[in-house]
């Protein structure tokens, strides 16, 4: 049974510049439980981590959003997702296949889990990638042995507490600024459109040119001419 996600794991918060998994911090080993917290500010932004466990171990991941708006409201193909890249090269794409909420009592937070995903482990470095196609508040939950303190590589600043924690769940992601752009397209498109006069129709718009070339083209003028005298 995973653990939920602020009681039992160590809180790690992955920033800005942790957008590729060799720059985010190194887990020693992936049985030690650890949530990782972070937000994606725009469309196809993305976090990541590194990680290696014991061979033979049982690898435990998890991802969740807050149940907030506005990512409790994302479709589901709007949601983040993880990308597993093994030691191997061999790579695993999870996306969201569930929404189970749940309460966490200790920091008195929402969450809705959206996947889990268990594996044997094997010797090496493993990769995650976080990414969305919207903007999006995210935690991903690994481990399930409690052990507080665990160094952890390439990690400078090791933010922890339920201060940081509270900042992150009570800051919502930047608006998602193509959906605002999109929105903004098509009303002025919808404005062009209505304060465009109504054209022609095709067939009254080539008569009025026949009509108007009778005057400067003999050649129209013969032919007419002709036409005229073959009825009369």
């Amino acid at each position: 049974v995973l653990p939920t996600a602020a009681q039992a794991h160590a809180p790690l918060f992955l920033e800005d510049q942790h957008d590729e998994p060799v720059d985010g911090p190194l887990l020693p080993d992936a049985r030690i439980s650890f949530a990782l917290y972070g937000t994606l500010l725009a469309p196809q932004d993305q976090r990541g981590f590194q990680f290696e466990i014991p061979p033979g171990e049982r690898l435990n991941l998890s991802l969740l959003i807050p149940d907030l708006e506005p990512e409790n409201a994302l479709p589901r193909v709007s949601l983040p997702s993880l990308v597993l890249t093994r030691p191997n090269q061999t790579v695993l794409v999870l996306e969201p296949s569930i929404r189970e909420q749940f309460a966490e009592p200790y920091s008195r937070t929402n969450y809705v889990r959206l996947l889990e995903y268990s594996e044997v482990g094997s010797e090496g470095v493993y990769q995650i990638r976080i990414t969305g196609a919207r903007p999006a508040r995210f935690t991903v939950s690994i481990g399930y042995i409690e052990a507080f303190g665990t160094p952890v590589g390439n990690m400078t600043n090791r933010n922890s507490g339920t201060g940081t924690l509270t900042q992150w769940y009570t800051t919502p992601p930047p608006p998602d600024q193509s959906a605002t752009d999109l929105s903004v397209m098509t009303q002025q498109q919808s404005a062009i459109e209505t304060m465009s006069p109504t054209t022609p129709s095709t067939a009254s718009t080539v008569s009025l040119e026949k009509t108007s070339d009778r005057g400067r083209n003999p050649l129209l003028c013969l032919l007419y001419t002709s036409d005229a005298a073959d009825e009369g």
